[in-house]
């Protein structure tokens, strides 16, 4: 049983009549079902029945052309955003190793200042702390006590905003870059103090409230547990 490409392989070129296209439709009725996106060029007829009286046939192909433009435009958001989500997932994954390859908090804290910022794509990232001590010396920044709850409240783990500069008792110099921001709590442990990793990016929808957080959540966690190896109580 020949198919639609034999078929059509069939047909010369100098034989394409519309008596000899009509007839091969005839024979594959399904052909418009089965690939409705020729309707997007092709021109159908218009019948004059008054002029107040509707064409429904040429309504519902028009219907159809534009719902067929419209999944082509939601198909290619949908490849966009997949594309950045395994960009993003990829950038994370490089912070991960980077953190977790780090031998004390010194490397840490220059991880986080000095190669985080390139592998996340932001301007700023910043290891804080509320009290001052090693982890200060270390490289980390001292925001004052209470300062972490006055950021982003007593128990919230994560808070991104978008459309905010960056504070300069957190960025420093780089605050004047920061135009969103996403904080982080971390909790290396009951006797540890308490810390923040603080991300400002360049753009203003560089971090937003609505966006996932699976894997910024994920690389927190890494952090924390790092954290945790040097600053938990030693066996």
């Amino acid at each position: 049983m020949s198919g639609p490409s034999e078929d059509t392989a069939k047909i010369q070129r100098d034989s394409l009549t519309a008596e000899t296209v009509s007839a091969w439709l005839r024979r594959h009725p399904e052909f418009l079902k089965e690939n409705p996106e020729v309707l997007t060029f092709l021109t159908p007829p218009e019948f004059k029945r008054g002029e107040r009286i509707l064409d429904m046939q040429r309504f519902m192909l028009e219907r159809m052309r534009d719902d067929l433009t419209s999944l082509r435009r939601q198909e290619k958001q949908l490849l966009s955003a997949v594309e950045g989500n395994a960009a993003g997932q990829a950038k994370v994954h490089q912070a991960v190793v980077a953190i977790a390859c780090t031998d004390d908090i010194q490397a840490l804290n220059s991880v986080i200042r000095g190669k985080l910022p390139a592998m996340l794509d932001v301007e700023s990232a910043v290891l804080c702390i509320e009290e001052t001590g090693a982890l200060v010396l270390a490289g980390a920044t001292a925001i004052g006590r209470g300062g972490i709850e006055n950021l982003m409240g007593k128990k919230r783990r994560i808070l991104l905003q978008g459309h905010t500069p960056g504070d300069s008792f957190v960025f420093g110099e780089d605050a004047a870059r920061v135009k969103s921001v996403a904080y982080l709590r971390l909790r290396a442990g009951k006797n540890a103090p308490d810390m923040l990793l603080a991300l400002g990016s360049g753009r203003e929808d560089g971090f937003e409230k609505d966006q996932a957080t699976d894997l910024i959540i994920f690389f927190a966690d890494v952090l924390e547990a790092r954290l945790k190896q040097w600053l938990g109580p030693k066996n």
